[in-house]
């Protein structure tokens, strides 16, 4: 039972590290701040991003976050709602 929860959450941590790299790589953020992301991502971390309370950081931050608002479109044009 202990061998399956480390499995399944080894599993977990790959899924995540593999989500969060396919959205900094596809996102339209500066290139230097998609490395520097990639490089948060890496095992040494746990696969977390790391979160440094500089100025610059948080700007950058907010324009990535900015960058995954879901358009805001009349419901009217959309053929489905939901997931």
């Amino acid at each position: 039972m202990q061998e399956l929860k480390m499995h399944l959450k080894k599993m977990s941590e790959l899924n995540y590290n593999l989500l969060m790299s396919n959205i900094i790589i596809h996102s339209k953020i500066d290139e230097n701040d998609k490395q520097i992301l990639l490089q948060c991502l890496q095992d040494r971390d746990r696969n977390y991003v790391r979160l440094n309370d500089n100025e610059q950081v948080y700007e950058n931050i907010k324009k990535y976050l900015s960058l995954l608002r879901p358009l805001a479109l009349p419901f009217e044009n959309l053929v489905r709602v939901g997931g």
